[in-house]
């Protein structure tokens, strides 16, 4: 199958995850294109995949509709529901988010040795086009993003952030609230009690102590109890 016909079904896939996620939450094409600050048809040719959505145009749209980013472009993640309370300065977040992407878009080309042109005959644009990629006047859409980090062989992580931005540090909290579910419930019910801290404080020193070390400590608590 052809790149361009590739990403053009990706596309399709992950604006019909979005439309999915967002009649679950309950809001409207327009609500959305106003949160995204784009128009309303834009946003309807985005879910209807004749345009693709941007890395940071889902990372935002997961953040308002509260669910881990993935359930915007894998059918296998569950949909979770909650109210978001605080909004962000979208316009701003938007913009560093395309930025930041915009470099490290420049930087998988390069490591893959590739040039503008070339790299634009692969997806099916221009030399141009890359080139505005690149500088961050475009947005790049998610099926591009996932063909590009393939051919430098890394995964769509490299695109993520999760420290700088309130939408990555909303996301790892997400990721941390799932983990910890997956806890069996006697470790979660230790891990919630306060006065446990120090025992954790002790599990969390110990797991970075040289094995030489936790023997030596082991040793002395033998004697101790002996």
């Amino acid at each position: 199958m052809e790149i361009p016909q590739t990403i053009s079904i990706r596309n399709k896939i992950v604006g019909i995850l979005v439309r999915r996620a967002r009649e679950k939450t309950g809001k409207s094409q327009r609500e959305c294109a106003e949160y995204l600050l784009c128009g309303p048809f834009t946003y309807s040719q985005c879910e209807l995949g004749k345009q693709g959505f941007s890395l940071p145009q889902l990372e935002a749209l997961a953040y308002w509709f509260d669910t881990p980013v993935a359930t915007l472009w894998d059918d296998q993640q569950p949909l979770l529901q909650k109210a978001q309370e605080e909004p962000l300065p979208l316009d701003q977040i938007l913009q560093l988010r395309q930025k930041m992407v915009a470099v490290k878009f420049r930087q998988c080309r390069q490591a893959a040795g590739l040039s503008q042109r070339e790299l634009g005959e692969l997806l099916g644009c221009s030399a141009y086009m890359v080139s505005q990629y690149e500088q961050g006047r475009r947005d790049i859409s998610l099926a591009e993003l996932e063909v590009v980090s393939e051919q430098c062989g890394q995964s769509l992580a490299v695109f993520m952030d999760e420290d700088t931005i309130p939408l990555g540090q909303a996301e790892a909290q997400r990721q941390a609230l799932i983990y910890f579910d997956e806890l069996p419930p006697d470790v979660r019910d230790f891990v919630l009690k306060p006065s446990n801290a120090l025992y954790l404080r002790i599990a969390m020193l110990l797991s970075t102590m040289k094995a030489e070390h936790l023997r030596q400590i082991a040793e002395t608590l033998l004697d101790i109890t002996y």
